[in-house]
């Protein structure tokens, strides 16, 4: 070997070996072992039953998202039915004040305590045939 100022890498070329005539070569084979058919079947069971449970953990959520659901527009309506009530009572006041006005104009008069009418309670039907003018004197 040469020596090159402390350079190890390089390498002084060996002779080439002689070939032989023939050329051994290994190759390692790996055989995987096969599962039995019951440990096949126990690992198959097992995802199903895995599937299974998460599908009814699954459904059960659904269930309950859809209750939910179902709450939150019965309280939509229940709101939106209490402000029409609101409306239609703030309506009814309006329309209860303005009855007098109208009256007036049509013509009516109002009732005083001494000219009212006062029927007696019947019973039966033949009492009011008897009556010609429906008014008690």
């Amino acid at each position: 070997m040469a020596y090159t100022r402390g350079n190890l890498a390089v390498q002084e070329r060996q002779k080439e070996t002689q070939q032989s005539a023939y050329l051994e070569k290994t190759k390692v084979i790996k055989r995987r072992s096969q599962l039995p058919q019951k440990e096949k079947l126990l690992y198959l069971l097992s995802v199903v039953f895995v599937v299974a449970v998460m599908g009814v953990i699954g459904m059960s959520h659904v269930h309950s998202y859809d209750l939910n659901r179902q709450i939150h527009d019965t309280d939509n309506r229940i709101l939106q039915a209490k402000r029409s009530i609101d409306q239609l009572q703030v309506e009814k006041q309006t329309l209860e004040m303005q009855v007098l006005e109208k009256a007036k104009q049509l013509g009516y008069v109002p009732i005083e305590d001494n000219n009212m009418i006062h029927l007696s309670p019947v019973s039966g039907a033949s009492g009011t045939q008897n009556s010609d003018s429906g008014q008690n004197d």
